[in-house]
């Protein structure tokens, strides 16, 4: 399962790349990109730097007044999309080819890095020691996920199926299910923690910000049972 899971992940992000904003509609029920946008309250400062910027349809959301924003992406195909899109509403935006491990830019460029529905390089202990570099003192990376915030054991089923938790989480997940499958379903209920799991990855994100030194805290936005999850993990100040 995981590995068809990178095949498509794998073409979307590439041949199928003109396919990624209706298929994000589609598994979200129309909700990606009011989930995307739940990053905005949460974005300072006038520098800017978007990692992972897909098909681009941030960008220019997060470009208002002095604001300056840079976008990193390192699929061609998505930087074509973006690039089009862009000229159609005649806006014209720094953007750079190339990955979340080794960013282009100086030390202390950016109040703010901000990364959507990452890939697995927000895992990556060599891309949060990036984000620290390049964030000024007292910036912040901002993170936005999915959570499912329910123990229900079907809705648990199908937002694992769409949403694939990271290698770490995909054991505990695992476990919870065999749980379900083989115990009382209300003890088994009771046993899972339904944040715990369902936040895929958040346990490694935060050993690789630790690692880099930022502080991490969480932020659960809106109502429902799947909702934006935003992480902020800052860059403490000079001394």
């Amino acid at each position: 399962m995981l590995n068809i899971y990178r095949l498509l992940y794998h073409l979307l992000y590439n041949q199928l790349a003109w396919a990624y904003d209706p298929v994000s509609w589609i598994v979200s029920l129309g909700r990606w990109d009011a989930w995307r946008r739940a990053v905005g309250p949460f974005v300072r400062g006038e520098r800017v730097l978007e990692v992972g910027f897909g098909t681009g349809e941030l960008l220019s959301v997060l470009q208002s007044g002095q604001r300056q924003v840079i976008g990193i992406e390192p699929s061609a195909a998505m930087q074509r999309i973006t690039a089009e899109k862009l000229q159609d509403r005649a806006k014209v935006m720094p953007r750079v080819q190339g990955i979340a491990q080794r960013l282009p830019f100086a030390d202390n460029s950016f109040d703010s890095i901000v990364s959507t529905f990452p890939a697995s390089y927000i895992l990556d202990p060599r891309a949060h020691q990036e984000f620290a570099r390049c964030l000024r003192p007292g910036g912040r990376l901002i993170v936005v996920g999915v959570a499912l915030t329910t123990p229900s054991p079907l809705l648990r089923l199908l937002f694992h199926l769409v949403f694939p938790p990271a290698p770490a989480a995909a054991e505990k997940f695992g476990q919870d299910l065999k749980r379900l499958c083989c115990a009382p379903l209300q003890g088994a209920m009771q046993d899972i923690s339904c944040l715990d799991s369902c936040k895929s990855g958040t346990f490694d994100l935060a050993l690789a910000a630790q690692a880099a030194e930022l502080v991490q805290t969480e932020h659960l936005i809106g109502q429902g049972a799947v909702r934006p999850l935003v992480i902020v993990a800052e860059k403490q100040a000079q001394r």
